[in-house]
């Protein structure tokens, strides 16, 4: 079982919507892919794994390269969620995560992909 608490969006669709009705959800993840010199990267592909039980789970940016993944089910430590990014053209990237908080509170990650 991946342990997703509830739906993944591309883009930020659904970005602080009310997610009070599911007790079990941890914190989401949103963010953005971007080139090397800041600017979006429309439509890349984020790979989330989770470590511990390296299942994966694949989603694409949105035209301005935004992406939202709502949070897994509380037994997941966000520290053990890996996010990196991909598009043809670029060289692959790994997500920065800001420190988390704790609770339910997002974490924002910057993808940054290199030009080939």
């Amino acid at each position: 079982m991946l342990g997703f608490a509830s739906a993944v969006h591309a883009g930020g669709g659904g970005f602080g919507a009310d997610d009070s009705d599911n007790q079990d959800a941890g914190p989401p993840f949103f963010g953005v892919v971007q080139d090397k010199d800041g600017k979006a990267v429309p439509d890349a592909k984020i790979t989330v794994t989770i470590a511990k039980s390296n299942s994966t789970l694949v989603l694409h940016a949105d035209s301005q390269g935004h992406f939202f993944v709502r949070g897994f089910d509380k037994s997941i430590n966000p520290n053990d969620v890996a996010l990196a990014c991909s598009k043809d053209g670029y060289h692959d990237g790994a997500g920065v995560k800001a420190a988390f908080g704790g609770g339910t509170t997002p974490i924002e990650v910057i993808c940054t992909l290199g030009h080939d």
